[in-house]
């Protein structure tokens, strides 16, 4: 979505009631076990990494309402955070944030202020281009969700990341052999990156790091190499076809809930080629106007060019463009079909182009 142009119609909440019902100290590892809240935060450090599964982003302090609570929290509990907003359409179409980062994600902090005893930082996401800041997405977070310590990754491990919507790493190999896949650990979102090796007399095991260095261990096939070249459109349709029936949500960017560009730049990083994080940037990025560490792609004008793994852009121009899909080809009935994450309310779905105002597209995958 086009987060710039639009007004979010939020009722704000006391923050002080929020943080009521958040603990400000407690700290769980990557791994599941306690640890000191002291080593995890980022505490005035500029560079620092995301330390929870997936960390919304907010517009600011202010704004986060008393519903928020469990997206506060270090561990996150983002599926309880969705749970709370169940009963209310308005609460899920309203979230006062802009973006999310996921697990051991680099951001860059560039102010810090108090609310109501909590510290909170102002950053931006790396990876994640927008025109708004040239470093990467600006927003809010809890510097409790972030931590300043990011250890080496040890020889002998491959980077990889997350291939499945999501997958529960554990502490421990007894502890994944007794909660996989359903139950237990801690549940990371497609696409986020760990160092990996593998684990002698496991193959269906891997070890992966923290960001303080202890281990993780996942079942061997949620894990993946990013490619290194040879990616086509028809890898970008079968990455975006596993989220089918999921959720949508605004600002979401994990395999919890995407936003219908939070889906099309995440589809696209996971195979090594990052686009903007929100509709218009990814349209404008083939008309020579991509931002500062995107991928150029091409402009497509008529649906009659369209190919596989397209980025096919609607609205009411093409200098408003408020919704993006993923191109798929035609039905048997010859319509150009699309995967997208339509809007509150509504899941992942591949319909047809022509529900919506088609203004053109932006292919960022050569022939």
């Amino acid at each position: 979505m086009p987060l710039s142009n639009i007004a979010f119609p939020v009722a704000v909440s006391a923050v002080s009631a929020v943080i009521a019902l958040v603990p400000l100290t407690h700290h769980v590892s990557a791994a599941g076990t306690s640890s000191s809240g002291a080593s995890a935060a980022c505490k005035g450090a500029r560079t620092c990494y995301v330390d929870v599964s997936v960390a919304q982003i907010w517009e600011s302090p202010d704004k986060v309402r008393t519903v928020d609570a469990k997206a506060l929290t270090n561990p996150v509990d983002i599926r309880g955070w969705f749970a709370a907003m169940a009963h209310d359409i308005n609460l899920r179409r309203d979230v006062p944030g802009e973006t999310q980062a996921l697990y051991g994600g680099r951001v860059t902090v560039v102010e810090t202020t108090t609310k109501d005893g909590v510290l909170w930082d102002k950053v931006v996401v790396h990876g994640q281009p927008t025109p708004r800041d040239a470093a990467g997405y600006p927003g809010w977070m809890p510097d409790r969700q972030l931590t300043k310590l990011r250890k080496k990754a040890p020889s002998g491990t491959t980077v990889e990341r997350v291939a499945s919507p999501t997958a529960r790493g554990y502490g421990s190999r007894q502890a994944l052999a007794a909660g996989a896949p359903s139950k237990g650990g801690t549940e990371y979102s497609f696409n986020t990156e760990f160092a990996v090796k593998p684990v002698a007399g496991a193959p269906f095991v891997v070890e992966a790091r923290a960001n303080d260095g202890t281990p993780i261990y996942f079942e061997r096939a949620h894990l993946a190499k990013v490619p290194t070249s040879g990616v086509t459109g028809d890898d970008v349709v079968a990455e975006a076809r596993k989220f089918l029936g999921l959720e949508y949500l605004w600002s979401g960017t994990a395999g919890f809930g995407y936003d219908c560009s939070g889906l099309t730049s995440q589809v696209y990083s996971t195979l090594g080629i990052t686009i903007p994080r929100d509709s218009q940037p990814q349209f404008d990025a083939g008309g020579g106007a991509a931002p500062a560490g995107s991928a150029e792609g091409e402009r497509i004008t008529s649906p009659s060019d369209l190919r596989p793994g397209d980025i096919v852009g609607f609205g009411s121009s093409t200098s408003n463009v408020t919704h993006v899909g993923i191109y798929v080809g035609r039905n048997d009935q010859g319509e150009p079909m699309m995967i997208n994450s339509p809007r509150t309310g509504e899941s992942v779905r591949e319909e047809p182009l022509t529900n919506r105002p088609f203004v053109g597209a932006t292919r960022f995958i050569g022939s």
